[in-house]
């Protein structure tokens, strides 16, 4: 959780030029994401995986966990550390 306002500042930074947050969230308690999505402030779709078929896709071991996508919807990096996220982005845009 302690990632999330990086991830928000990223989000509004980025979001005017097509990038998509999507959360995923590991938890089978749907009453706890909502408090969290709440709390948090995070305004991007919070998906509940708790029958397993999202982590199982793609291979997700833990949270958090990253995929960035390209505009075409492949899979461009994975597993980023929040800390080079922006850049992977900026780049994937230039790119695009």
């Amino acid at each position: 959780m302690g990632e999330v306002p990086l991830l928000k500042e990223l989000y509004d930074l980025y979001k005017d030029q097509g990038v998509v947050v999507v959360g995923i969230s590991l938890d089978e308690d749907l009453k706890p994401v909502q408090e969290m999505v709440t709390s948090k402030g995070m305004t991007w779709p919070q998906v509940q995986d708790a029958d397993k078929s999202v982590r199982k896709l793609f291979n997700v071991k833990g949270t958090p966990f990253y995929y960035l996508l390209d505009k075409r919807g492949r899979i461009a990096a994975k597993d980023i550390p929040m800390k080079k996220l922006g850049g992977a982005i900026d780049e994937l845009l230039k790119k695009d």
